[in-house]
């Protein structure tokens, strides 16, 4: 199994008017973080707006990589006035994936979603992944959807569901442990019974989103079945560290090495 970490949730800071996300010195620090607690790779939102040359450069000196970002476009996933658009965003996505050496797309339900049409937003999410899987499959690239707590997934079923519609190799899902606990809980079940789908996954305390060590999740038992499953995939930390960043990844780094 190999470790990253998601830049843009644990280097968020609390801003007047909302969250202030990290700038491009951010996920810097973020990779230089990530590397000193022994993860393989770092993870972020958007590749827009950050410096792409700067962090290529910093992934060859620091030896670690960028295992995935979100692509441009993605929350009018499933919004059937705006297939074109989801396709052009992930087009556009796939040039920033080559320079950044990154393997992996992720693409998240938006909150539009739980409120619309729930026919016509799972038709729309099916035949948007049918019309990007091809370009995936032949950049070379994974497609992560990602289900999050509160948008339009109300359980594991149904996303596992549209890419067993879909069914490309270069499809899989973002399984989140924290989004998932709040949605339908059943965790070690589910990544039983569907581990094969299952192409990345994320890790954070519930219900509070904070560090492995704390919360009502045991991860060490998580992982050490994960393990028992074959998983070799990546497992990436997704927390908030508004307070004592240093210490929390190092106790969540020792966790996931020494368990």
């Amino acid at each position: 199994m190999k470790y990253s970490m998601v830049a843009d949730i644990m280097f968020v800071a609390p801003g007047e008017h909302g969250p202030v996300w990290p700038d491009t010195k951010g996920i810097v620090s973020a990779m230089e973080l990530a590397k000193a607690n022994g993860l393989d790779a770092i993870e972020m939102f958007d590749f827009e707006g950050r410096d792409l040359d700067t962090l290529a450069g910093k992934i060859r000196e620091l030896g670690i990589g960028i295992h995935a970002f979100c692509m441009k476009n993605g929350k009018v996933w499933g919004d059937p006035s705006k297939l074109d658009e989801f396709v052009r965003g992930f087009r556009e996505s796939v040039d920033a994936a080559k320079k950044l050496g990154a393997e992996n797309l992720i693409i998240s339900d938006d909150g539009y979603a739980r409120d619309a049409q729930r026919e016509a937003v799972h038709a729309a999410m099916a035949e948007g992944l049918k019309r990007v899987a091809p370009l995936a499959e032949q950049a070379g690239l994974t497609i992560l959807v990602e289900p999050v707590s509160g948008n339009y997934f109300r359980d594991s079923k149904e996303a596992f569901d549209i890419l067993k519609e879909v069914n490309s190799p270069k499809l899989k899902l973002l399984y989140d442990i924290f989004h998932f606990q709040l949605i339908e809980g059943n965790i070690l079940n589910a990544l039983k019974e569907n581990l094969e789908w299952i192409g990345h996954i994320h890790g954070a305390g519930a219900p509070m989103r904070c560090e492995l060590t704390d919360g009502e999740l045991n991860y060490r038992f998580l992982l050490n079945e994960l393990d028992k499953l074959g998983y070799d995939g990546c497992f990436g930390l997704e927390f908030f560290t508004f307070t004592d960043r240093e210490e929390k990844v190092r106790k969540s780094a020792e966790l996931l090495r020494n368990r």
